[in-house]
């Protein structure tokens, strides 16, 4: 049977060694990429437009809000995983008032980021609803962030998220 790859390859080759291809139109110039011969002509004039303004479709501009946020979510959170072990560990052995004090205040300081980040990844997850909306194709969407595997892969312990998964309170103008 014969392998219609390798037979192409061999005749390109063949091609190349007898120099066909030396005096092509082009030889040496960058390709010129920017141009997709599948678009209309309509969709072609546009996205013309919009490199040349270094501007870009909302739905793309909305793919980046989501993909910035999710970033800052997860970096936010970690700093603060960081920040409660490390003051946790500088409170080991202490039993003096002032060092459980301090140590309810780090715990409720861990409550509020966990909510907090709990608040975000609703927010992110209504943005995506609004992004899916837009998206010129169906195979681009997004899928909404599952909060457990969120704080599963930050490592957050399978006990502190059981309270997260209810409702999350709402603040400012998100909607319950």
């Amino acid at each position: 049977m014969v392998n219609w790859g390798e037979w192409v390859e061999q005749k390109i080759l063949e091609a190349m060694r007898r120099g066909e291809f030396d005096h092509l139109p082009g030889k040496g110039q960058p390709l010129r990429l920017e141009e997709n011969p599948y678009l209309e002509p309509g969709l072609a004039i546009a996205y013309h437009l919009l490199r040349q303004n270094d501007a870009r479709p909302g739905w793309i501009e909305a793919d980046l809000a989501i993909r910035r946020g999710i970033e800052q979510a997860r970096q936010d959170l970690r700093r603060t995983i960081q920040w409660r072990q490390e003051t946790l560990r500088d409170l080991e052995g202490k039993s003096d008032p002032r060092s459980r004090r301090e140590r309810e205040w780090v715990e409720a300081e861990w409550e509020r980021a966990l909510r907090s980040f709990a608040r975000r990844i609703a927010e992110l997850n209504e943005q995506i609803s609004l992004y899916n909306l837009k998206v010129p194709i169906y195979w681009l969407q997004r899928f909404k962030f599952d909060l457990r595997e969120e704080l599963c892969a930050l490592g957050v312990p399978e006990g502190e998220i059981k309270g997260l998964e209810g409702p999350v309170p709402s603040t400012g103008n998100f909607p319950r």
